[in-house]
Parts: structure tokens; sequence; C-alpha cells
């Protein structure tokens, strides 16, 4: 396929600093087949404005929905035009052979969708570890999805990719269908469910490391620091997830089990930390009370004790001064 066109979606929502950026990146690849489509389901209208700069940018505005990616994804595809369909966040800022690197994945006719790698930290920090990631799925279920950020050169076949930096060959979304909308809330594994579904339908699946985006997401949250709402949509996408791709079979059941075990081993660990870091803490207070303490009371003894030391070493030095005097030398 020779120089295809390539529809870019970014997916938005109430960050248009962000959302600027993410366009100036997008507009500054060297390649001409492109187009770019926002699709906006903010509150006000400052996205709208920002789009607005950019009379080659397509907007698509989703009113009075919050957190429906699956559908927000599929409204993109229904105005794109491309023949790749490369999917972004706001936040998800393109390296300058993104794109090139992106269409030269696509050359090969039996790969169906491409991502790459993911910089989760400031230069030059994100480039001192090399490796390779893992992107699989398990028999049981599971999703692991490690060291996406790490620096690499080798074209490796994966099970699924990260929503913030995948694409899709246009002809394997029609085959399966687009974004599955029962992915809510968090939307947690919805790219991953099409992966899996891509997959299935026989294409490949290729992580190639120059397809490369910085993604320091400002939302992101710690495990333990996510709300309730949060962790119950994630258990309901996880194992809906689960169900639908591998079935009620016994080792997708004991997998689930064995997920959510992590999570309360992972918890526990986490409150243990917690609390014995607030012991640590109160008893260094107690000691540092002490330290200061003691510090103050020398320093007021120090205090107290220097002007006793400056009589004795004027005396000293008047004693010196009658010395030279009487025997006729000089004093420096």
């Amino acid at each position: 396929m020779k120089d295809p066109i390539v529809s870019i979606i970014i997916i938005t929502r109430n960050r248009p600093f962000l959302l600027r950026h993410c366009i100036q990146r997008v507009l500054a690849q060297n390649y001409l087949h492109k187009e770019i489509i926002v699709v906006d389901s903010s509150t006000n209208g400052e996205s709208e404005e920002v789009v607005a700069r950019y009379p080659g940018v397509i907007s698509v505005r989703l009113r009075g929905q919050y957190n429906n990616m699956p559908q927000a994804r599929n409204e993109g595809i229904a105005v794109s035009s491309g023949d790749i369909i490369a999917f972004i966040d706001d936040d998800s800022m393109v390296y300058p052979k993104w794109l090139l690197s992106l269409v030269e994945a696509y050359q090969d006719e039996t790969v169906g969708a491409a991502g790459g790698r993911i910089v989760r930290r400031p230069e030059p920090y994100c480039d001192q570890i090399s490796g390779t990631p893992d992107l699989s799925i398990t028999p049981a279920g599971i999703v692991i999805a490690q060291n996406v950020d790490l620096v690499g050169t080798a074209q490796i076949e994966v099970d699924h990719l990260i929503g913030c930096n995948m694409s899709f060959r246009r002809k394997a979304l029609e085959q399966v269908g687009g974004f599955d909308p029962n992915y809510t809330a968090t939307n947690l594994r919805e790219e991953t469910d099409l992966c899996v579904r891509v997959k299935k339908a026989g294409w490949r699946i290729v992580f190639v490391p120059s397809i490369t985006v910085i993604h320091v997401s400002a939302r992101a949250k710690t495990f333990f620091t996510e709300l309730p709402g949060i962790q119950f949509s994630n258990g309901r996408n996880i194992t809906y997830f689960s169900l639908k791709h591998f079935g009620l079979a016994p080792r997708v059941l004991v997998g689930q089990f064995l997920d959510l075990g992590y999570s309360w081993k992972r918890a526990i660990s986490l409150s243990g930390i917690f609390l014995f870091g607030v012991l640590a803490q109160m008893a260094g207070r107690v000691i540092g009370l002490g330290v200061g303490i003691a510090w103050l009371m020398s320093s007021k003894r120090r205090a107290a004790a220097a002007p006793k030391i400056e009589r004795r070493n004027q005396a000293a030095s008047e004693r010196r001064s009658l010395r030279a005097a009487t025997s006729g030398e000089s004093v420096e």
C-alpha cells in the first residue's frame, strides 16, 4: 500500500492546553497524506476554540457524554476517510518520525494493527533502559502490559496495544465492527477487546518502537488512590472482557480469582507501607523535637558564654600589650 491516507483521531475532554500541543505535533509530521480528527466531549467550548485555529482539522463534538471512549472512537471512525486509522489521546505527544514509522509498518499487508513505544519519563531518564515490551494475554484472560516505555529497535508481534498510541487498518476495523460500547465508565479493556477481535480475524498486530509518543497522563493515579467507583468499573470491565473472549472455562474463573487476590495483596501491602510510614514519621518527629530542643539549649548556652569569652580574650590581649610595652617589643 503506497502512500496510504492516515486518519489521526484525537480523543479529548476539557484539556485545551494539551490538545493544542498535541495537534501541533501531529501537523508537524513529515507526511502529506493525513487527516486530523478531534472528537471532543468537553463540558465547555475551550477545546472547540483550539480546534478552530487549525482550519484543516475536522471537529466532532459529542455533547452530554462522559468517559465513553468506545463511542468517541467509533464517531471518529465514522467521519474518517483514511486507509489507516490511528488513535492518540490529547496528552499523547508524538515523536517527529511517529507517522512515517506507522505508515512503514503497514507496507506488510498482513498487519492489521500497529502501535509503539510510550515514553513516560522525561529526558534523559527515558532512554536509560532498553528492553522488549510484553503485551500479551494469557489463556485465562489476564492482560499483561509491561515495558512499553523501554528503548528498543526490534519490531515484534504482540497480542494487544495501548490505547494512547495505536492504529488499525480500515479493512480490519470494518471486518470486526469497531469498538464495543459495553466497556463503560473507565473503559478499561476497550482497546484490548478490539485487538483480540482483529487478531482472531487473521490479522497480525505489531509493536514498532519508533512509533513513539510521550504520554505522562495528568489524570493517572496510583492503585491505592483510585476511588471505589473506579475500582468497581475496572473490575466490571476486566471480568466482561475475560468472559467475552475466553468463556466460563475453569481456568478463566480461577484466573479472575487469582487476579483479584493480587489486588487484595497489593492493597494490604500498600496499607502496611502507609501505616508504618506514618508511624515512622511520628517517631522521626519526636526524635527531631529532641534534637531541635538540644540545639536551642546549646545555642542559648553559647550565647550566654560569649561575653565571658570575649572579656577573657580582651584581658589576655591587654596583658600581651603591656608585656610588649615593658620589653620594648611591638605587638602585631
